[in-house]
């Protein structure tokens, strides 16, 4: 679909830190570019990582649902999916008010992070295909 591509051409472009929302209009995808990521950086809990507020999805949590919508954990009613596409029907279909379409987050950051003493925010960590439950088997004797 034309979206989708277009979602992940601009979710790639290197410089800086880039997020995606839809749901402001239904006819256009609105690109947040960060510009002063030190000001930002100062707004985040000063006992996270340089890594950790570099996230997008940091960035997501913190900065737009906690400080500049006043949402608090208890008061948000936030829904999660790891499918772009569906997220997007899911606003059309007035399920959702508002998707915010993220970069996927590698196994090397989620290493780089817990090297660095520190937890990912909350559901950043979807990795796909997934072992079965039950499936894997480690002997500890």
């Amino acid at each position: 679909m034309a979206i989708t591509l277009q979602v992940d051409d601009l979710l790639m472009e290197a410089d800086g830190i880039r997020l995606i929302l839809f749901g402001l209009t239904t006819e256009q995808l609105l690109m947040l570019r960060l510009r002063d990521f030190d000001a930002v950086s100062q707004m985040m809990p000063y006992f996270h990582s340089e890594l950790y507020k570099r996230l997008d999805v940091s960035i997501v949590d913190h900065i737009i649902l906690e400080k500049l919508l006043g949402l608090s954990d208890e008061e948000a009613i936030l829904d999660y999916s790891y499918d772009r596409l569906d997220a997007i029907n899911r606003v059309l279909d007035q399920e959702y008010q508002l998707a915010f379409l993220l970069k996927p987050i590698t196994p090397a950051v989620v290493k780089a992070v817990a090297d660095a003493g520190d937890r990912l925010p909350r559901k950043s960590t979807y990795f796909y295909p997934k072992a079965p439950a039950g499936l894997v088997f480690h002997r500890l004797v």
